[in-house]
């Protein structure tokens, strides 16, 4: 669904125009596509807001209305879509990954080797010049690696305001389809300084409810590493995926420190700044002897719980 292109011409420096001159003066102007300022419902997703868009229209929609919290998509053809929108529940999920990303920098609060945040803008590694952002992203600060030498699109590679690029960046889906994250997920691979890829995605919830009064709901995450094809599935939720029927399938995810239910990466990973690109044959990142972990260890069912007790019954 699309309106009609929208200008928002108001006046002349000093003139105020009047409004039937405005209609003639916009029939001689060349139309420029707008996009749309309304608000979608969550079940109309993913909802299509603008068409023949340019990546630089786009860019400065993200800027103005990316903190709004939907989530956009640029098509090739130029068309924009909202795909998904935060809640409560994919807010919980986010900041919980932040959580588990600082452990490594032991509390310090200042200067922390592992910088975590969300939702700052990269350049899309297959879109040239185009923003995308991510739920969340973990990079090392600037003291420990290079920062990029020139501008957009490096080396090495950079954000929008040219500090190091994320090594790790995860996304997090409630309305949006799976097939859409995981397409995400691996366009994020295309730019080589990604090295993992962690894509959550929040399914419906059921109808039936465990004893606590909570409706039952399949999760799923996928684990994307640089280099390696393919993708680690964990089927995590209280229902398993692919069932037809309502009854409560568990999925054995019911407990915390589970290993099989825990996903590992290497803190060192963060720290990949190689001397050469491509890297030379046997380089290895060494993380700073501030940071305190060697692996970042993301509890699957301690995610499961948040997702269960933030969510609307």
């Amino acid at each position: 669904m699309s309106n009609p292109p929208i200008h928002r011409l108001h006046y002349i420096p000093g003139v105020w125009l009047a409004k039937e001159t405005l209609k003639s003066l916009k029939k001689l102007l060349k139309p420029r596509p707008e996009i749309k300022d309304e608000l979608p419902s969550e079940s109309s997703f993913p909802y299509k807001i603008g068409s023949k868009i340019t990546v630089e229209e786009y860019n400065n929609f993200l800027v103005r209305k990316e903190s709004s919290g939907y989530k956009y998509q640029r098509k090739s053809n130029g068309n924009v879509y909202v795909i998904d929108m935060s809640d409560p529940e994919h807010g919980a999920v986010c900041a919980l990954l932040q959580t588990y990303f600082n452990l490594a920098n032991g509390g310090a609060i200042s200067n922390r080797p592992v910088d975590v945040s969300g939702d700052d803008f990269h350049y899309n590694p297959t879109v040239n010049g185009e923003f995308t952002a991510a739920d969340v992203i973990v990079r090392p600060h600037q003291n420990y690696v290079q920062r990029p030498i020139i501008p957009y699109p490096g080396p090495p590679a950079g954000d929008k305001n040219g500090n190091p690029h994320a090594r790790i960046v995860c996304e997090v889906a409630n309305t949006q389809k799976i097939g859409s994250l995981i397409s995400k997920c691996q366009n994020w691979l295309n730019q080589v300084y990604v090295r993992y890829v962690l894509g959550i995605k929040l399914h419906d919830k059921r109808t039936t409810q465990d004893p606590q009064g909570r409706f039952y709901r399949s999760m799923t995450a996928m684990l994307f590493q640089q280099g390696v094809p393919g993708y680690r599935v964990w089927d995590f939720g209280t229902h398993q995926l692919g069932y037809l029927t309502d009854n409560a399938h568990l999925t054995g995810c019911n407990t915390p420190n589970i290993p099989a239910f825990q996903i590992t990466i290497p803190v060192n990973e963060v720290f990949w700044d190689p001397l050469t690109f491509p890297a030379a044959a046997g380089y290895v990142p060494v993380a700073p002897p501030t940071v305190t972990l060697g692996n970042f260890t993301i509890d699957l069912f301690e995610i499961q719980q948040i997702v269960l007790k933030r969510q609307r019954n």
